[in-house]
């Protein structure tokens, strides 16, 4: 399967997803007037216990991410009803997007796992994260092939504030 290999710097691709009230999200509309650093995360699914972590970590952590201007925002190909159940059942306030057509997944090159690998939950995406400045250039890449060794709020923090300072 062919992969696009987005380079830091690079702009963010645009795409379209749902929101959780099923409104059309476009990334270049919502980064347009937005002068934040946004911090784009890619999950697998509400399924995912390393998944429902992670998230919560950062719910915890948000208000570290608002002191550095930085806007989280989480996306996932599995289903609306789950994605906000997650919401709910963690209290997520940051916006959970659902990826349906898969579009924000290969614009950005995330890993796709295959049934025919291994039993896991069948077709999804794996977990990334990009950051994303106010000019839409991608100062951060991470992705993951599986779901393990995803970087955590306080690894965020440090490598935001890092590149803030040194910018």
């Amino acid at each position: 399967m062919h992969m696009t290999q987005l380079q830091l710097g690079d702009q963010a691709p645009n795409f379209t997803a749902q929101t959780s009230d099923n409104k059309p999200f476009h990334l270049h509309d919502h980064l347009k007037d937005d002068n934040r650093f946004h911090l784009l995360v890619f999950f697998r699914g509400e399924w995912c216990p390393v998944c429902n972590e992670q998230l919560q970590d950062l719910q915890e952590n948000l208000h570290v991410f608002k002191e550095l201007n930085t806007h989280v925002m989480a996306i996932s190909t599995d289903q609306p009803e789950n994605l906000q159940k997650l919401k709910e059942n963690h209290h997520i306030s940051f916006p959970v997007l659902h990826d349906e057509k898969e579009e924000a997944l290969k614009a950005f090159g995330v890993y796709t796992h295959e049934d025919t690998l291994y039993e896991d939950h069948g077709h999804h995406g794996e977990p990334g994260v990009f950051l994303i400045d106010p000019e839409k250039r991608i100062l951060h890449i991470s992705v993951q092939t599986g779901p393990f060794g995803r970087p955590s709020a306080e690894d965020l923090r440090k490598t935001i504030k890092y590149i803030q300072k040194t910018l």
